[in-house]
């Protein structure tokens, strides 16, 4: 059976699991609750490997099954002055990526359901990386093991 996969602004869908964007307050409130981690996709619109990062590597059933299975997705361009709420402060996302200290697009930050970062992976990577990488944090396999002992071991 091949799952249909459908990439809209406003959210994934694979496999009858649905992936939605959140906001960042709404990501901090729920992810406690909810035990997962926030995935934090900061992006610019103009940019190439974000936009593959979207339509090729968002899109592929394991990774969406990882983001479902782990996290609450926020999404942040470095551009936009839409407001996000964060411990408090209101940012407009182009002000929350320069308070990361984000540098590059596509970066890909991981907090802990607290909002404190736990990690941060610059640059495009293909969906295989990709999905190994959310599973490695989202499961919490590096407070015990290096990347490369987690991949081999899958």
């Amino acid at each position: 059976m091949i799952a249909s996969v459908l990439l809209s602004p406003a959210y994934l869908v694979a496999q009858n699991v649905e992936i939605k964007p959140v906001t960042l307050e709404d990501a901090l409130t729920r992810a406690s609750k909810e035990d997962k981690k926030i995935l934090i996709d900061v992006y610019a619109s103009w940019c190439p490997f974000c936009q593959r990062m979207h339509s090729e590597v968002y899109t592929n059933d394991d990774v969406l099954r990882a983001i479902s299975d782990h996290y609450l997705w926020v999404k942040i361009n470095v551009e936009s002055n839409n407001m996000v709420r964060y411990k408090g402060s209101d940012f407009t996302e182009a002000q929350f990526a320069r308070a990361l200290e984000n540098e590059n697009v596509p970066t890909t930050f991981f907090m802990n359901d607290e909002g404190a970062i736990i990690g941060v992976q610059p640059g495009y990577l293909d969906a295989d990386v990709f999905s190994n990488l959310l599973n490695y944090i989202g499961s919490d396999a590096f407070l015990s093991q290096s990347f490369d002992e987690f991949r081999n071991s899958r």
